[in-house]
């Protein structure tokens, strides 16, 4: 499933949030719609399409705002700025792919190192929105304002 599908999924977490189905008998027709497509999933799917909800639900409100504007600039291009976006996506992903795998055997190399890096992660977790913004406005004052490059940890959930 394309991470289109996911991103409308949250948007449909956040209509009916909203109430906005309730408004428009169309509306709501077609977002029934889009849940019963949802539940035709195969169960895999489904659990990451609910991971993909509870993300949206912990998003901030300037965080769905930001998503929201990035899916409306995706269908503003056309088809040929799509495939070269995805292109660029996808050489970005397997240079991530590299450094993930350069960083599991740094890790299992030093298990002191893996257990605090894992402990980290579970604090940044229990956190909310709200704290892991400042926290991530703190870091970027300290580094003169340069951006912080936290997309999250990988397989991390809840961000």
């Amino acid at each position: 499933m394309t991470t289109m599908r996911w991103m409308q999924a949250g948007m449909l977490a956040w209509c009916l949030q909203a109430g906005a189905a309730a408004a428009q008998p169309e509306a709501r027709s077609e977002l029934m719609e889009k849940v019963r497509a949802l539940r035709a999933l195969p169960p895999e799917e489904q659990a990451r399409a609910r991971a993909n909800l509870e993300r949206w639900r912990s998003l901030s409100p300037d965080e769905r705002a930001q998503l929201k504007d990035t899916l409306r600039a995706w269908r503003a291009l056309s088809p040929e700025e799509r495939r070269m976006l995805r292109a660029r996506l996808r050489a970005r992903g397997s240079d991530r792919a590299e450094t993930r795998q350069l960083l599991r055997g740094y890790l299992q190399s030093h298990p002191e190192r893996e257990a605090q890096l894992r402990e980290n992660l579970r604090r940044w977790r229990a956190l909310s929105p709200e704290q892991r913004q400042v926290l991530r406005e703190r870091l970027r004052h300290r580094r003169g304002g340069q951006p912080t490059f936290d997309a999250g940890a990988p397989g991390d959930a809840s961000r």
